[in-house]
């Protein structure tokens, strides 16, 4: 579930970040094809997840640089990239 403001970014080709995710449903790994809702639970797009559901837990809603001290490790800054996502 994202909100508003990640909506407008991945409308605009942007990739989405972890400070647009509010909420986790479901358990997934690092690869899997994700689907992105609205806060009003309705589908937004779909792409392929940079980090497991338990990761995005841990990093949801801060900014990108906050990832490698928050999960131990340096990883990419987006939750699923431009290339990765289609817009729905």
């Amino acid at each position: 579930i994202i909100d508003h403001g990640a909506i407008k970014a991945i409308s605009n080709g942007k990739s989405l970040l972890p400070a647009g995710v509010k909420k986790i449903n479901g358990t997934f790994e690092k690869g899997d094809h994700v689907l992105i809702k609205n806060q009003n639970n309705i589908e937004c797009g779909k792409g392929l997840s940079s980090f497991s559901s338990l990761e995005i837990e841990k990093i949801k809603g801060l900014h990108s640089s906050k990832i490698k001290n928050i999960l131990g490790y340096s990883s990419r800054e987006e939750i699923i990239h431009k290339d990765d996502l289609v817009e729905v």
